[in-house]
């Protein structure tokens, strides 16, 4: 299932807040995907790479036909 999670109109620090609450519920479930829309911020996209994903060992990566979202997956899909 593909799961969305909007992030505009939010500051930096509430982005990350629910991105990690709401990652943390969605990656319970058995079969997941996660698009997090950021919009073209790298500050934000780097805050949450940085201090949500990379931490927890979730798998990501910025589609390079759109820039404005983060895909996360269960499973590592380069290697």
């Amino acid at each position: 299932m593909i799961h969305k999670i909007d992030l505009h109109g939010m500051s930096h620090r509430e982005a990350v807040s629910k991105v990690e609450d709401e990652l943390v519920k969605i990656s319970l479930s058995k079969f997941w995907e996660v698009e997090i829309i950021t919009g073209k911020s790298k500050h934000m996209q780097h805050r949450i790479i940085t201090e949500v994903l990379d931490p927890l060992k979730f798998f990501h990566y910025i589609p390079h036909t759109n820039l404005g979202v983060i895909i996360v997956t269960q499973d590592d899909l380069f290697s």
